[in-house]
């Protein structure tokens, strides 16, 4: 297996942090961002780390400069971070919560995959984690679902605007993170289908690790560049 050199965003904890660290298992480098260092992470020698806070839309492209200065290529972007928001329907949702979602999970984006694109840098294959949430449009996930519904449409137009790299929005499926633990405390809702679904996933044992989940995304990121157009959105469980 060829040495990748890998941006991961949203390391500190969860399934960022698995990313990385079975990135660095796999020989690869890893260029880590996220607001708090991952110290388990830092020792290694093929670890890259920058504080970011990813609101701060115009630190973005400062932070990647000095993050990337000697990266000689990426060959794969992973664009992690990401918030759950509230729970609740979309008439008990305030615009500012809604705000708040898309800036993490959208607006971030756009903001490093624009600071990327426009760097002196060959970038093979940025993949967005998504979610089935973005096509079920489930009750009491509002802000999540139009979040990552706007993040797969940011990702098809940035396949047409940049053919010479790879775009995908990849669902990983169910992860245990600290996002899934707060779905699973939620109270039962018959309107909110996409919480029961993960509740029940719970009670039968069906949610993955974090590294599992990891292992199972990177061993995928060939198939995604060979078998989908770029801009495509994948769910890993339809593979």
């Amino acid at each position: 297996m060829t040495a990748q050199h890998v941006l991961i965003t949203g390391v500190s904890a969860g399934f960022g942090h698995a990313l990385a660290l079975a990135s660095l298992e796999r020989g690869d480098t890893v260029y880590g961002i996220s607001r708090k260092p991952p110290s388990e992470l830092l020792a290694h020698e093929r670890m890259r780390f920058a504080t970011l806070d990813l609101r701060r839309f115009d630190d973005i492209a400062a932070t990647l400069d000095v993050l990337l200065a000697d990266a000689p290529r990426l060959d794969v972007v992973l664009l992690n971070a990401g918030v759950l928001g509230s729970l609740e329907d979309l008439a008990e949702t305030s615009y500012d919560e809604v705000r708040a979602v898309m800036d993490i999970n959208v607006w971030a984006n756009k903001a490093l995959v624009d600071a990327l694109m426009a760097r002196d840098l060959a970038v093979a294959h940025v993949v967005g984690i998504s979610s089935g949430a973005a096509v079920s449009g489930s009750g009491g996930w509002g802000p999540y679902s139009i979040s990552k519904a706007a993040l797969n449409i940011l990702l098809r137009v940035y396949a047409h605007e940049h053919p010479g790299t790879h775009f995908t929005a990849l669902a990983p499926g169910v992860i245990e993170t600290a996002m899934i633990h707060t779905i699973l405390a939620q109270p039962e809702n018959p309107h909110h289908e996409a919480t029961s679904r993960v509740q029940a996933a719970g009670r039968k044992g069906l949610i993955q690790t974090p590294e599992a989940a990891a292992q199972r995304v990177l061993d995928c990121l060939g198939a995604l560049r060979e078998r989908y157009d770029s801009g495509a959105f994948v769910d890993v469980r339809e593979m």
